[in-house]
């Protein structure tokens, strides 16, 4: 991905080759500036690659869809729709039955804990269940695909953690694919089953690494998986490639 032309042109990302499939949780992590909001903006189609191309089920992605969700770091809700109308956005403007779309909208709220605050109005709301919301109006729609800009980077460690949960119990129980940028490698590693790591621009991947810890069985505590040799082994060895590469 090239922008401008000439002396001014910049070249944000270079020989990009990824792949992944249904279901997989996929984190990108990389230094300020690596390309990593430009990567997921070619998947969402809001950027077309200047070489190359991007395909999902095996389709070449020309434009946004609505078999991709986009979540960004600021919720972007519409101030004057009611968290059940924000919710219903995407079906409503696609003209899709107001019955089976209410029921959607409803069956989504519930699972986030948001439907009593369902004829409540975004500034209503708290930050977490703001973004809350945002990943509802996404998820609404059934995306093949939901593709996430760092959308707990604005939320204080608390909310973040308890968002990382809300988000990974949505993943597992339906089986959606989801691309997640970040900058968090901790959030990285706990959230994804597959890490890739970008270097500075033009951004490249340096290594793609298949993380164990979101598809682990039974009970689950999030601070023990966080504190676990493990965990701290791969979170130190990603770092360490991330700073490396910084310094390179």
């Amino acid at each position: 991905m090239v922008f401008g032309k000439g002396p001014a042109a910049v070249q944000a990302l270079q020989e990009i080759s990824l792949s992944f499939g249904k279901g997989d949780f996929v984190c990108v992590v990389g230094p300020s500036g690596c390309g990593k909001t430009t990567l997921m903006q070619t998947l969402a189609g809001f950027l077309q690659p200047t070489t190359g191309t991007v395909t999902v089920d095996g389709r070449a992605i020309a434009a946004p869809g609505p078999e991709r969700g986009v979540v960004f770091q600021q919720p972007a809700l519409f101030p004057w729709r009611t968290v059940e109308a924000n919710a219903g956005f995407g079906p409503e403007m696609r003209g899709e039955d107001p019955m089976h779309r209410r029921g959607r909208v409803e069956s989504w709220l519930r699972r986030v804990g948001l439907l009593e605050f369902r004829h409540r109005y975004p500034y209503e709301l708290s930050g977490g269940m703001q973004q809350r919301l945002a990943i509802v109006r996404a998820l609404v729609n059934e995306p093949l695909l939901l593709l996430m800009d760092e959308p707990f980077g604005a939320l204080d460690a608390l909310t973040r953690e308890k968002m990382q949960e809300e988000l990974h119990a949505v993943w597992r129980s339906s089986g959606m694919t989801v691309l997640f940028i970040t900058h968090s490698v901790e959030e990285a590693v706990y959230l994804g089953t597959q890490v890739v790591v970008m270097s500075p621009r033009p951004g490249r991947i340096i290594e793609s690494i298949m993380t164990p810890f979101a598809r682990q069985e039974g009970e689950r505590d999030i601070r023990a998986i966080k504190s676990s040799p493990a965990f701290v082994a791969m979170r130190e060895h990603i770092l360490g490639l991330i700073w490396g590469s910084a310094e390179g």
